[in-house]
């Protein structure tokens, strides 16, 4: 039996040593000028704080010369504020995270002097305890691989795979640290026959690590290359070998998802695109262009490519973070030519006509949910909003 390999790299993370600044600010507790203060605020300012399926938080305060102090908190935006601290030295801050059903998985601590009219900043280290494990595997929209379901197993743990938007997903619950895992993975077909399968020892040993895996395939299938996103610890993405990299040569290849037809400013400057690789290959667009119905043409630049599972943002000279840049293409926001389309050579990759129901408004971009994409020619399909270069989150 012939065997073909994919690489799968995946990221124990969701929890990972961060530092809470502790803004330390006495205020009076009683009024009058004359009278002296006695206790204290102190804003624990958490900034980004992800914890997969968190639960609260909870600030320990104490010292020898004050009853203890004790607040909790079920949701946490950017901070917490602790008031009726008394006025002291060597008060002490216990910072406790709890996750999944009540696990600590984050805990820290400092000690600040709390002195009338005067603010402080100590940073608190906040050290993990446990895991979490997050797999992404890229299915590609159209799944043409036919994986309908897969399970993960660790050791007496199992987790089963959700599909959402091309990508299979899972997702542990927390997991101790330092203990060392039997890992065994398979993705099946509807019928429940095996597709891919693998095996591998894993020790989750920090909160922040990347593990490769090889899956088997039980028949000739494409090879996948997967590696850890950069910028999102969380998200795994796919990255195919360049020996299979391809002009997109079937209708949905790729799509347009945001369209910013009509900016509210003067004039045209701020107009932009996305479009999406809904495939597994990275699709070479050096030959392609972009129509629309009163004839202008936009080249895609040479040597342009497009990884998949991707977006791709691009717009006109005042657009910011623009994969890149054009000048003499305009979008139409009136009238009946409205009919735009993504061309290789001669064959249409894509077509659109953005007319009514789309929403088409003024300062507004209108985009396409990933998952709506087999009915993206339906203006229903679409929403206002801005999300460039991800999914659409719809106003």
């Amino acid at each position: 039996m012939q065997r073909h390999f994919c690489v799968l790299l995946f990221t124990a993370c969701g929890l990972w040593a961060m530092v809470i600044a502790l803004f330390v600010m006495a205020c009076s507790s009683v009024s009058g000028e004359n009278e002296e203060q006695s206790d204290g605020t102190v804003k624990l300012v958490l900034g980004r704080l992800q914890v997969p399926l968190f639960d609260s938080i909870s600030v320990h305060v104490s010292a020898d010369d004050m009853k203890s102090l004790h607040i909790s908190a079920n949701s946490v935006n950017d901070n917490i504020k602790i008031e009726g601290i008394p006025l002291g030295e060597n008060r002490k801050f216990e910072v406790k995270v709890y996750a999944d059903n009540g696990k600590e998985v984050l805990e820290g601590e400092a000690v600040a002097d709390i002195i009338a009219n005067q603010a402080a900043t100590i940073p608190i280290s906040l050290n993990a305890l446990s895991g979490f494990l997050r797999l992404e595997i890229p299915l590609g929209l159209a799944n043409r691989e036919n994986i309908h379901s897969g399970t993960l197993l660790l050791d007496s743990l199992e987790f089963e795979m959700q599909i959402e938007s091309g990508k299979g997903i899972f997702s542990t619950g927390a997991l101790p640290l330092n203990q060392v895992f039997n890992l065994y993975l398979k993705l099946m077909d509807e019928g429940g026959d095996t597709l891919f399968f693998g095996e591998k020892q894993i020790t989750l040993s920090s909160i922040l690590q990347t593990e490769t895996m090889l899956l088997q395939s039980t028949k000739s299938s494409v090879i996948l290359e997967l590696e850890a996103s950069s910028s999102e610890p969380m998200q795994i993405l796919a990255v195919l070998p360049t020996s299979v990299s391809r002009p997109p040569e079937n209708y949905g290849d790729l799509f347009f998802t945001e369209i910013f037809a009509n900016p509210q400013v003067s004039g045209d400057d701020f107009e932009y695109m996305e479009i999406y690789n809904a495939t597994l290959d990275t699709l070479m667009l050096s030959y392609c262009e972009i129509k629309h119905a009163s004839s202008l043409i936009l080249k895609m630049p040479d040597s342009l490519i497009l990884p998949p599972m991707s977006f791709l943002f691009f717009g006109r000279e005042n657009v910011g973070n623009a994969d890149f840049n054009y000048k003499s293409f305009k979008l139409n926001n009136s009238g009946n030519n409205l009919d735009l389309g993504f061309y290789c050579g001669t064959f249409a990759i894509d077509t659109l006509n953005y007319s009514s129901p789309f929403p088409l408004k003024q300062g507004t971009a209108m985009q396409l949910p990933l998952s709506n994409f087999a009915d993206r020619a339906n203006g229903t399909s679409w929403c206002l909003g801005f999300s460039r270069k991800q999914d659409a989150l719809c106003q």
